[in-house]
């Protein structure tokens, strides 16, 4: 992940304001254009990103090389910022916007975040300048679930693999927004647990849950069962036999420096810490043969 951030960082770099906010081809535009007061900020995407700009930016990382090679070879982007608020990126496969053919679908908004009002266990000194993820799709409809890789929970169309991409690139267009940190609730355990690669839970509790479950469960089982076994309550914390609820809860990219400082600090991580002493998790695995049994269309067999 720090090799791809670092890469990206140096692709970053390379890039022009004009890159990303002209709305014309990088052929046809002329110095003229520069000057007409045509780029509306109400019209950018986070008030950064215009849908050329947006196009550049996947072409320039290498995205749309990914896509073509899962076979999504014509890709169209659709911003909506009629809502001046919250924003919605969305990508398609192909010139038609239609919802069959939506592969990427991107809800963001800023935000103040004020620590203890917003999140109680939260306890650093600063309200906070986020951008807030509402909602994030990543899907590829052209590709079909298979025994290797399942449907995972809410999941209609098997993913695009570009989550560490997405997530190194997060991180640079936080800075480049400057942004204090990115904000992001998972709606699923195993959402919140791929995105703690480079996320960490306000709730220092929660990251202690999050780290025990993975480090007790992931080297035995893969994703998709540990993904299922959340949602049909077989994760079992072996003190008391009760099952793991996820609650969705917050986590953030830092980016400021002090906020940083905050989440490698004795005061968070000993909370974590201690807290992540005290548990054992295990897969009740004859309850998650009994609840994927009841399902219509089980995702797999165990």
């Amino acid at each position: 992940m720090t090799r791809l951030y670092q890469r990206y960082r140096r692709i970053a770099k390379s890039i022009s304001p004009l890159d990303i906010t002209s709305n014309f081809d990088q052929e046809e535009l002329s110095w003229d254009d520069l000057f007409t007061g045509d780029n509306n900020t109400t019209e950018l995407f986070l008030g950064k990103y215009s849908q050329a700009g947006i196009k550049f930016i996947i072409q320039r990382f290498g995205l749309d090389r990914h896509a073509r090679r899962l076979g999504l070879r014509h890709l169209s982007v659709k911003i909506d910022t009629r809502d001046p608020f919250r924003h919605k990126l969305t990508l398609y496969n192909g010139p038609q916007e239609h919802v069959d053919q939506i592969i990427m679908e991107f809800v963001a908004r800023y935000q103040y975040l004020t620590p203890r009002a917003d999140e109680v266990e939260f306890t650093y000194d600063h309200p906070l300048r986020v951008l807030m993820v509402e909602w994030l799709l990543l899907q590829n409809p052209q590709a079909k679930f298979t025994e290797r890789k399942p449907r995972l929970p809410g999941q209609q169309y098997p993913g695009l693999g570009i989550g560490d991409e997405l997530m190194a690139l997060f991180t640079i267009m936080g800075h480049h927004l400057q942004v204090d940190g990115i904000v992001n609730t998972p709606e699923y355990f195993h959402t919140g647990l791929l995105f703690s690669k480079r996320y960490v839970f306000l709730n220092p509790e929660v990251q202690a849950l999050v780290r025990q479950v993975s480090g007790d469960l992931w080297k035995k089982y893969r994703l998709a069962i540990i993904a299922w076994a959340a949602v049909t309550g077989s994760i079992m914390d072996r003190r008391d036999e009760t099952a793991l609820v996820w609650q969705p809860r917050r986590q953030i990219i830092p980016l400021q420096n002090q906020l940083k400082h905050y989440f490698k600090s004795e005061q968070y991580l000993n909370i974590a810490g201690n807290l992540s002493k005290k548990r054992i998790y295990a897969i009740d695995e004859k309850k998650l043969k009994a609840a994927l049994k009841a399902m219509e269309n089980p995702p797999f067999k165990l």
